[in-house]
């Protein structure tokens, strides 16, 4: 197995800025653009896609591009321009919020993953629209509609192999096709979404692979409301309940800080996490030594032993993998760009 030495001091070797790409906070706080209403429920007619009227989907793709155009070129008068009055009256002064979050994410392009045309009864109705999508993709979009003519665009924003969602609701007014709801949020990660995420956790948990379970359900979480509460998993409880559960096992088997009893020097593992390179998630294993960090040497040979342990200790966590991550530190980091670690890339073998 081959290793790489890196001082966080002067700079790592990861590539790219881990916390602008995986930083389950900011994932999970979904930037939010919507009009409350009294709640009423009613039949609604919809088309779906191809079936939408050509030139119905054209007018929309136009105005696509041009919300496309402002959250990505940072041009707040391009966004409200698109923006239904009440919209623009509630949320408007904050609208540069979401534009700045995309923005920092450096998307490439979109594309369409789903659309929707919808005529309902009368306005200020609760709309539901079921994808119809097979197996696990199978979701339900939900929202309520101020117009009797809405319009879903569910946009994919691609940045570098991953997906961002941006969800947007146009209601029709009599000036036009006006935003409604907007909203933002991770769809995916290296081509896998939440559903992708959990069947591999399901296979690592087969195979006894506890923590790689655990890690996949922890993406598969950040991934599971990629439109926050207007979108649902038909599956998406039995998402939870799987990843509730291994979680609650992993907590009862493995208790940290872990001392590793048989190596002299006594290291403590207090974190074992995913970290994300350009070429995907790894684990990573954070550990306190008592070591200083500027003895080198003596790091390496420690560190070759808390790799054993960490292998026999976590089962698979070697298995399947290009890389093992270390942080070794001599106290629990606090802030982790300011205070010193020293590093470890386990290159695993292709017979792992």
């Amino acid at each position: 197995m081959e290793k790489i030495e890196f001082d966080n001091k002067n700079g790592n070797l990861f590539q790219g800025k881990t916390n602008d790409f995986m930083n389950t906070k900011t994932f999970l706080t979904f930037f939010t653009l919507l009009i409350f209403q009294s709640c009423n429920f009613s039949n609604s007619k919809f088309k779906k896609d191809q079936s939408i009227n050509a030139a119905t989907r054209q007018e929309i793709k136009t105005l696509n591009d041009k919300l496309f155009e402002g959250v990505t070129k940072d041009s707040l008068a391009i966004v409200q321009s698109l923006m239904s009055p009440g919209l623009l009256e509630k949320f408007g002064n904050d609208s540069n919020k979401i534009i700045n979050l995309i923005n920092s994410r450096d998307i490439e392009n979109y594309s369409i993953l789903d659309e929707y045309y919808i005529q309902a009864s009368a306005p200020k109705i609760m709309i539901t629209l079921p994808s119809g999508n097979a197996g696990d993709n199978d979701y339900i979009f939900s929202f309520e509609s101020p117009n009797k003519d809405s319009y879903v665009s569910l946009l994919l924003l691609n940045n570098f192999g991953n997906q961002f969602l941006l969800a947007v609701v146009y209601g029709k007014y009599q000036s036009g096709w006006k935003i409604n709801i907007l909203k933002f949020g991770a769809y995916s990660f290296f081509g896998k979404n939440a559903p992708d995420y959990f069947r591999l956790a399901e296979a690592n948990y087969k195979k006894g692979y506890l923590i790689d379970a655990v890690n996949n359900m922890s993406l598969s979480d950040v991934l599971l409301y990629p439109a926050g509460a207007y979108w649902q998993y038909v599956e998406g409880n039995e998402f939870k309940k799987f990843g509730d559960s291994i979680l609650q096992e992993a907590n009862g088997k493995y208790k940290l800080p872990l001392t590793l009893e048989n190596i002299k020097s006594k290291p403590k593992i207090f974190k074992v996490y995913q970290e994300v390179i350009k070429e995907g998630f790894f684990p990573m294993v954070s550990y306190l030594t008592n070591i200083n960090l500027k003895d080198t040497a003596a790091l390496r040979l420690e560190n070759n032993s808390v790799r054993k342990e960490v292998d026999s200790i976590f089962t698979g966590i070697d298995k399947d993998k290009k890389y093992i991550f270390y942080w070794a530190s001599n106290k629990i980091p606090v802030d982790t760009t300011t205070e010193k670690r020293y590093g470890f890339i386990d290159t695993l073998t292709k017979d792992k």
